[in-house]
């Protein structure tokens, strides 16, 4: 597949902001938030895991530690560029944070997504990637726009 894993990169930003708005689902708000997100992350305040192919970062995701909590993560962000998708990039992504949050003795891996009909893939990749539905509120986001808690213990 010519990919390769590596922590995201200040150069990295425009292929994130790229991906972001290509994949249709983040409104300009949450995208901005992303992007702030990803340059705290440069900045220390979080882990950037990304997939590079082709000489680009084609996925990445933002990922910490749940504060107050012994042991949970948090997945902040998780997003596999549109043109890209389909290729084992969120696998391999999602593989190598389960990696990651084991060695720094994390034991679960938590992510919110919004219930909308557009997300239905995104929750698909969480189901089949051996996330469980932990919760749901509703109206979370929006009316009619449910917040899902997912939730993967990795012990």
């Amino acid at each position: 597949m010519g990919m390769r894993v590596r922590a995201l990169v200040a150069e990295d930003r425009t292929a994130v902001a790229e991906a972001l708005v290509a994949s249709a689902a983040f409104s300009a708000d949450e995208v901005r938030v992303a992007l702030e997100m990803a340059d705290a992350g440069l900045a220390g305040d979080y882990l950037l895991p990304s997939i590079e192919a082709e000489g680009a970062v084609r996925a990445y995701a933002c990922i910490g530690h749940a504060t107050l909590t012994a042991a949970s993560w948090y997945v902040y962000w998780f997003c596999v560029h549109p043109a890209w998708q389909g290729r084992g990039y969120g696998r391999a992504l999602n593989a190598h944070i389960e990696e990651q949050v084991s060695a720094a003795g994390g034991e679960r891996l938590v992510v919110e997504t919004s219930g909308r009909d557009d997300y239905a893939r995104a929750r698909r990749f969480y189901e089949r990637s051996g996330y469980a539905l932990a919760g749901r509120i509703a109206d979370f986001y929006k009316t009619g726009d449910d917040c899902l808690i997912y939730c993967k213990a990795l012990r």
